[in-house]
């Protein structure tokens, strides 16, 4: 289709994804960003919000197929883009639309004649179609081909959609029969690209590049890993490119580290839990054949270790080295651990393990060789360079100020007491004061981190850090009776009128008392919960950050969080 304008319309297909769905617009707008396309530009109807249902949206893309392509190639949740050959109510609508276009179903003919295979794929959105539904809409579209097309399922030139799209706010239950209401709209098009493995069943389909890095395949883990899709969403928010630098000041294992690095950013991390970074107790090995084979790549090498270069590898390693396997000293600098000295008679001595380590690790003697499980594990499985990661304080960062910026994107999800308690270094004044004996081997103590001062610190950090257009991206949790009105604290009990924080909403001190009005479906459409013009009054804001954009997830237990993306202003 061509705009007034001269520039081409495709209609974009979204995945319907329970957990992400009203995140569609906000990574689809970043990501036309990259293009040089803006929100306003984009679209050729009006802007859309989440308060749509719709799993289309009509855009306008001045690069044509190449911009779609490109979109397809990091987006997330986009399905399919298509370029629309003809929609309407029903299905004679379209046939005679199209008959009726002469020179352009001459056009069209390129993409249908011999030798070019095609394949209809015929889909319906609100509505389960049989097979003899789906039939009688292929015949009905029968007068449009000239009979000689050559038909392959496997590995088709084109691919045409046949879609209906029907409301899902309905009043007909499907158990009760099926539902008779004609579709909202159906339209045909073709596929000019392809996303989310749409074309997974064809020998040459387009496959999802986020699907390499999923959880189940990943070498280490920890309790609180980001989930891979919405890792990556948060990164194309940010609009991450190569040659850039990033950082995540609440790193964790890495999960979000990962998402940035397959974009080739070089990173920085802060983490203040240094358990979460060598791997002890907390992180976990997920995909055991995964670890050794990244650890192999780094040199592993067979024999007995040098007394000259005995390192702490047992400290990584959750025990100590068998005699078959060694690890090599440029392994170990590459991952930034000290190395120990022999003692006077020429033995390697390593320090002796404190009561941290992981457990898995422990009773594993295979995994002990293998160098335990710290988060540098997954970037040598795949093969991307380390990052920098310090321990430190969010409420104390270390990083040296510069007046115009150094990082061009934060991206984080801070912890908020809920499975990751928030903390920051300081003493409770209320304890007996502690006499440090070793400095070396001290670790300060912490406190908790109060929600609002966590965000006013980091916030703070990105006005200061972000060069100019900076993006800051991260999430914010919500308690969903505020926006349904419902007052939480008459909700739960024993909490003396006072408003709980999420710690207390997840786990109160009396027990959960089970409200109804706040088991919500992921899936909702409430408006209440979906009109982005109240999500302001819920975001922390700066001076210096520009609010381009908020969407909801909704959790379990009355709880949501919204994906944040900020921008700095010119200084």
């Amino acid at each position: 289709m061509a705009s007034k304008d001269g520039g081409r319309e495709f209609l974009v297909l979204f995945a319907h994804h329970n957990m992400y769905f009203n995140m569609r617009f906000q990574e689809l707008q970043a990501l036309a960003a990259l293009l040089g396309v803006s929100a306003q530009e984009l679209y050729a109807e009006a802007k859309p919000t989440a308060l749509s249902a719709s799993m289309a949206v009509l855009v306008r893309l001045p690069g044509g197929e190449a911009d779609a392509k490109k979109i397809c190639e990091r987006s997330v949740l986009v399905k399919a883009i298509l370029e629309v050959w003809a929609q309407g109510s029903q299905w004679t609508e379209v046939v005679e639309a199209c008959l009726a276009q002469t020179e352009l179903r001459r056009q069209r003919r390129q993409y249908l004649a011999p030798p070019r295979s095609i394949c209809l794929r015929v889909e319906s959105f609100g509505k389960t179609m049989t097979m003899e539904e789906k039939t009688a809409v292929m015949e009905t579209l029968r007068p449009l081909f000239d009979g000689d097309e050559v038909v392959d399922l496997r590995d088709p030139d084109t691919t045409l959609w046949v879609l209906e799209e029907h409301s899902h706010r309905s009043d007909e239950k499907t158990h009760l029969g099926k539902r008779t209401r004609p579709p909202q709209r159906v339209v045909l098009g073709r596929q000019v690209a392809g996303g989310r493995s749409t074309d997974k069943k064809l020998k040459s389909g387009e496959k999802c590049f986020f699907h390499r890095y999923d959880l189940s395949k990943r070498a280490v883990l920890g309790p609180t890993t980001l989930d891979n899709e919405l890792s990556f969403i948060m990164a194309n928010c940010a609009g991450v490119r190569s040659r850039q630098l990033g950082m995540d000041p609440f790193c964790g294992t890495g999960g979000l580290l990962i998402a940035m690095a397959h974009f080739g950013a070089k990173l920085f991390a802060g983490e203040i839990d240094i358990r979460v970074v060598r791997g002890w107790r907390i992180a976990y090995t997920k995909n055991k054949a995964a670890m050794l084979d990244a650890a192999r790549s780094r040199g592993l090498a067979k024999g007995p270790i040098p007394a000259a270069d005995a390192t702490q590898a047992a400290n990584e390693c959750s025990g100590s080295c068998d005699s078959a396997s060694s690890w090599s000293l440029q392994y170990l600098r590459g991952l930034g651990l000290p190395l120990a000295v022999a003692d006077g008679a020429g033995a390697s001595k390593a320090p002796k393990q404190p009561n941290n380590h992981n457990a898995k690790a422990e009773k594993d003697p295979a995994l002990t060789s293998a160098g335990g499980c710290n988060i540098f594990t997954n970037f040598v499985q795949y093969g991307f360079p380390s990052p920098e990661v310090v321990v430190c304080d969010n409420a104390m960062p270390p990083w040296r100020g510069v007046a115009r910026g150094w990082l061009d994107f934060i991206i984080t999800d801070p912890p908020y007491g809920v499975r990751a308690g928030a903390k920051k270094s300081g003493r409770d004044e209320t304890k007996k004061q502690v006499v440090i004996q070793d400095v070396s081997n001290y670790i300060p103590s912490k406190v908790s981190y109060g929600e609002e001062e966590l965000s006013e610190d980091l916030l703070t950090f990105a006005a200061a850090s972000l060069v100019d257009g900076g993006k800051l991206v991260f999430l914010v949790p919500v308690d969903l009776a505020d926006f349904l009105g419902i007052d939480r604290a008459a909700v739960e009990q024993d909490n003396e009128g006072a408003r709980p924080n999420f710690h207390d909403i997840c786990h109160p001190k009396a027990g959960r008392k089970k409200d109804p009005r706040l088991c919500v479906s992921e899936t909702t459409r409430d408006p209440l919960l979906l009109d982005e013009s109240r999500y302001v009054d819920f975001i922390p804001q700066h001076g210096s950050l520009q609010l381009l954009g908020a969407s909801l997830q909704v959790l379990s237990g009355g709880l949501g969080r919204l994906l944040v993306t900020m921008q700095r202003r010119p200084r």
